[in-house]
């Protein structure tokens, strides 16, 4: 919208905060500090503030920094100050806008399905090594036991030969044995 601030509807600070999900007098200092920071609210002839779209949206980029570990309140009022270029919203922009809370559900939700995920890999990861495992135990045994049956052949082949060796020789009585 162009400058008209009459189309666009105008919330009390107990609509924000119950918009926004913070108390009556947080509302009521963040203005403050955006009105030394040089940001305008619109007042009634009572001094009333008034708020319009573009001033929920910049009270909730406020909430939202100031959840951050490394933000301090001064800074994020100065940031949001620097960066709001006076640009009015419609009323249709900021429905679209999703809050902090839709966005913590979808994060949330995102990471349960990740766990989930995650915890499902585990198990087939698992389910995979014992297979793995258990067919290494069964090649490790039959590599065991075909060793173990080459050797008694080759034993008996020796032991055979050994003994058709010593049954084709003539026999010598002992006086020709040095003939």
């Amino acid at each position: 919208m162009s400058g008209d601030t009459d189309a666009s509807k105008v919330y009390s600070a107990k609509e924000v905060s119950v918009l926004l999900g913070i108390q009556n007098t947080t509302i009521r200092k963040y203005s403050q500090l955006l009105e030394k920071a040089g940001y305008h609210i619109h007042k009634n002839e009572l001094g009333h503030r008034g708020f319009f779209d573009k001033d929920v949206i910049v009270l909730r980029k406020i909430t939202e920094l100031t959840k951050r570990p490394d933000m301090s309140l001064e800074n994020a009022i100065n940031a949001v100050v620097s960066t709001d270029a006076g640009v009015d919203i419609s009323k249709h922009d900021t429905q679209k806008l999703r809050t902090y809370q839709e966005i913590l559900e979808d994060n949330q939700r995102l990471l349960k399905e990740f766990e989930d995920f995650k915890n499902q890999q585990l198990e087939f990861n698992k389910e995979l090594l014992q297979q793995l495992q258990k067919r290494d135990e069964y090649i490790t045994t039959k590599l065991e036991q075909r060793d173990q049956s080459l050797m008694n052949t080759i034993r008996e082949v020796y032991d055979t030969q050994k003994l058709i060796a010593t049954t084709k020789q003539p026999s010598k009585r002992w006086w020709e044995f040095w003939k």
